[in-house]
């Protein structure tokens, strides 16, 4: 008879505990301001086509034709001009987004980094690394006269830009409603990809146009775009790993 209700009781209090009622924790969930990001690149795109079509046009196709890129050094400065800013702003935007939901899945800390402030600091380094490469290539070019090659650098810069923003843009779309890493995996490696592209791109125009020898263009890539590149591929590693840059 102890036995029994003893039994009784066990098997009771085991489904009452199992069909209480638990709060449901969304993990996945995408924060509204990652839409708002995408679509405003969207827009941001979509408005320079429609409006500067030609302007665009040639600055998609520059990154892989060397006499576009040529003839829009020659017609107008693209990187100093309204439409090379927009593309600059978006391509920031999309590329901090990309390192942030990077960080998030890889290192599982979604309290930590699954927030708008972190994207933040993320654009501002972004942001700076351009400005002072952009000040720096300006300054050199001036200081050892090869200003043309420096000119040709940016564009050919500014169209991969143009390039990456028109996949990203796509891909962070697919990354929102479907949070995988093998998207974000994708992503990252195409940028890789078309960043070594454009750098073997620039090592021989560079060469073409400055008549520097190639190991003076070596150092010059290396201070200006390897370097930092490999930096900030290290400090993302390091996030992910030990939550720490240092």
């Amino acid at each position: 008879m102890i036995n029994d209700s003893l039994d009784f009781q066990f098997v009771i209090n085991n489904i009452a505990s199992t069909l209480e009622p638990h709060e449901r924790v969304v993990a996945d969930a995408t924060p509204p301001w990652n839409f708002v990001v995408v679509f405003s690149a969207i827009f941001v795109m979509v408005f320079n086509k429609q409006v500067f079509t030609q302007r665009f046009r040639m600055l998609l196709t520059a990154f892989y034709k060397s006499r576009d890129t040529g003839k829009t050094t020659r017609e107008w400065n693209p990187v100093m001009s309204i439409n090379g800013l927009l593309f600059v702003m978006t391509y920031v935007a999309l590329l901090a987004l990309v390192l942030q939901k990077t960080v998030v899945m890889f290192s599982g800390n979604l309290i930590l980094y699954n927030n708008f402030d972190f994207y933040l600091e993320i654009c501002v380094f972004i942001a700076a690394y351009l400005v002072i490469q952009h000040l720096i290539a300006t300054f050199l070019g001036w200081l050892f006269g090869f200003e043309k090659a420096v000119n040709h650098q940016e564009t050919l810069h500014l169209s991969a830009i143009t390039v990456l923003n028109t996949v990203m843009m796509l891909l962070c779309l697919v990354v929102l409603f479907y949070p995988k890493k093998i998207f974000l995996i994708i992503i990252v490696s195409l940028i890789l990809v078309m960043t070594g592209i454009r750098l073997s791109k620039l090592f021989f125009e560079i060469h073409f146009l400055s008549k520097m020898n190639y190991f003076n263009i070596f150092l010059y890539l290396c201070s200006l775009e390897i370097i930092p590149i490999s930096v900030a591929i290290t400090m993302a590693c390091r996030l992910v790993a030990t939550n720490c840059v240092l």
